[in-house]
């Protein structure tokens, strides 16, 4: 059985290199928000999520010489498992986070905000390893 057809664009490793340094700043930038609560958790998932997409990017660009292209953030997760399972369930947590932290109107727990922290670090130190 053929892998599912996913919404690519070619993704070269320069390009890759150019979203791992997005990605590490909005890793930074999420630690700032760490030590606050209420608002500061939603904000801090949020841009945890942003880290790990294009963490994401990076990581399959440099495996494969693309990127997910499409605007359905779970097929992503799909074409990143296919060059690391582990990224993939990283992507996955973030990625069930990011309709509460973007759009909802409740606010996070700290739970969540662990989790993305975790989540986001994993990504980005394997986007760094990847492009570095």
């Amino acid at each position: 059985m053929s892998p599912k057809k996913l919404a690519t664009k070619p993704a070269d490793l320069p390009w890759g290199r150019a979203r791992r340094l997005v990605a590490q700043k909005y890793r930074e930038v999420a630690e700032v928000a760490e030590v606050e609560d209420g608002a500061a958790i939603n904000v801090c998932v949020g841009l945890c999520v942003l880290a790990g997409i294009a963490a994401s990017d990076a990581i399959c660009a440099a495996a494969a010489g693309e990127r997910y292209s499409g605007s359905d953030h779970s097929a992503a997760v799909d074409l990143l498992a296919r060059h690391d399972a582990d990224a993939a369930k990283h992507l996955r947590t973030l990625i069930a986070l990011k309709p509460a932290a973007h759009y909802g109107k409740d606010l996070l727990k700290e739970s969540d905000r662990k989790a993305a922290l975790r989540a986001s670090a994993s990504l980005v130190d394997e986007a760094t390893r990847r492009t570095s």
